[in-house]
C-alpha cells in the first residue's frame, strides 16, 4: 500500500471523484482502454505493425531505398555529379550577365571604384568636409545667422 501525504487523496478516492490516478497513465492501462501507450509509438514498434519509423526518411535510408534525399539536390552535389544547378539568382551568375549584385551597390565597393556612396551626401558628411549642407541653406538656419 502506498503511503499518503497529509490531505492526499487515494487512487480509489480518485476515481470516485473523477480525477485520474497515477497508474492510469501507465502502459497497460492505456491499452486496456484503446489509449496508445508511448513504447507503441517506437521505431520497433511501428516496423511490426508495418507503419514508417522516423528514420526511415533519413537521407541514408532514402539513398538504400533508390529515392532522392534532400542533399542531392544542392547545387555542390549537382555540380559534382556534372548537372547544371540553377544558379540564376547567385552572384556570380548576375555578374556573367551583366547584372548588379548586391554587394557592388555597398558604400565600400562604390568607394572602391569612385562612385559616392549614399553616406557622402549626408548633412554630416558635407559638415566634415565643409561643403554647405542642405539644411544650412534652410530659411531658419538663414533667420538664425
Amino acid at each position: 500500500m502506498e503511503k499518503l501525504r497529509v490531505g492526499e487523496k487515494s487512487a480509489l478516492e480518485k476515481l470516485y471523484a473523477g480525477e485520474t490516478p497515477r497508474w492510469s497513465n501507465s502502459a497497460l492501462e492505456k491499452l486496456r482502454v484503446g489509449e496508445t501507450p508511448r513504447w507503441r509509438n517506437s521505431a520497433l514498434e511501428k516496423l511490426r505493425v508495418g507503419e514508417t519509423p522516423g528514420w526511415r526518411n533519413s537521407a541514408m535510408e532514402k539513398l538504400r531505398a533508390g529515392e532522392t534525399p534532400r542533399w542531392r539536390n544542392s547545387v555542390l552535389e549537382k555540380l559534382r555529379v556534372g548537372e547544371t544547378p540553377r544558379l540564376r539568382n547567385s552572384e556570380l551568375e548576375k555578374l556573367r550577365a551583366g547584372d548588379t549584385p548586391w554587394w557592388r551597390n555597398s558604400a565600400l565597393e562604390k568607394f572602391r571604384v569612385g562612385e559616392t556612396p549614399c553616406w557622402r551626401n549626408s548633412a554630416l558628411e558635407k559638415l566634415r568636409v565643409e561643403e554647405t549642407a542642405r539644411w544650412r541653406n534652410s530659411a531658419l538656419e538663414k533667420l538664425r545667422a
